[in-house]
């Protein structure tokens, strides 16, 4: 029986601000995004929002903050990460381990840094798991695809059948 995780990567406002030159694709994936969450609430597995930390997105700020069109409470798991890789120098491993975790499910934002670099740093670290479908975005469409191409990704419907 898997134990799945639900890894929602970089869900803040920054990224649905009117600057985002793929405000549209950001906001279309939204949804998906939201779908999995609740699905995965529902089934009391785990969901974590993983925020990103820099310069432009400080610690707090409002850039920082989880956007309000996303399915998050306060009590919801939040990590903070300062690089591409969730689980680099974070306490997402140890939270997974805990956890007892054996697949992660990612999603969201920037495809080709924080996604793939978080799907691989999962498979490094003995996990299995999949980017799902229809539920990243990039600021450039090109990415996304790419992203897509070279990893294993399946749909919310697809997930779902797997599970059984």
């Amino acid at each position: 029986m898997m134990n799945p995780a639900l890894l929602v990567i970089d869900p803040q406002n920054d990224f649905f601000e009117s600057d985002n030159l793929n405000l549209v694709e950001f906001q279309r994936v939204l949804p998906t995004i939201n779908d999995a969450i609740a699905f995965f609430k529902k089934q009391n597995w785990l969901v974590i929002f993983i925020q990103h930390t820099s310069s432009k997105k400080a610690l707090g700020t409002y850039a920082w903050k989880i956007y309000e069109g996303f399915k998050f409470v306060p009590e919801d798991f939040q990590i903070s990460k300062r690089y591409s890789n969730a689980f680099w120098k974070t306490k997402l491993n140890s939270l997974l381990k805990s956890s007892q975790i054996d697949f992660v499910l990612v999603a969201g934002f920037c495809s080709e840094h924080c996604v793939l670099s978080t799907l691989r740093g999962a498979y490094e670290r003995g996990y299995k798991g999949m980017v799902l479908r229809d539920a990243i975005a990039s600021l450039d469409d090109r990415n996304t695809d790419f992203v897509l191409n070279i990893s294993k990704n399946l749909s919310l419907d697809e997930f779902l059948a797997m599970i059984g």
